[in-house]
């Protein structure tokens, strides 16, 4: 018999004896089981509409926003830098936002400190607010 049939054929007399069911264990760990941690996908923040205008005044974003009886603090409303062409922009983001026709509102408050003070000088200079302000109402 050839030597690599011979090699081979005990390759596969020790494939079918080891089980690729066991728990890995490396040396140093006592743990003989794999610690079950839950998934958590991240949400899609939609950029929020700001009903009639907004005002910063020490770090803090205050405007409103549609809210047809949904509890505004359940939005997880924050701000995000995005970048339109060679302009900084600041926008607010929030998740399952739902607009309604009833036209209802709610105020938020959005605290920037962190992120002016996370924002390089010259960035800041030049930033404006992305979203699309409705003066309507």
């Amino acid at each position: 018999m050839n030597k690599i049939k011979l090699i081979g054929l005990l390759a596969l007399f020790a494939t079918t004896a080891a089980s690729a069911n066991e728990t890995i264990v490396f040396p140093g760990s006592t743990s003989t089981s794999a610690v079950e941690a839950s998934i958590t996908f991240p949400q899609e923040k939609s950029p929020i509409a700001l009903v009639g205008g907004y005002q910063v005044e020490g770090g803090i974003l205050t405007s409103r926003t549609y809210n047809c009886g949904i509890n505004i603090s359940d939005l997880e409303i924050e701000a995000k830098l995005h970048w339109d062409g060679a302009t900084p922009q600041i926008l607010i983001v929030g998740e399952n936002l739902i607009m309604c026709r009833s036209g209802s509102t709610g105020p938020f408050s959005v605290d920037l400190t962190e992120f002016i003070t996370n924002m390089p000088a010259h960035i800041l200079d030049r930033i404006e607010v992305a979203n699309g302000v409705r003066l309507g109402l």
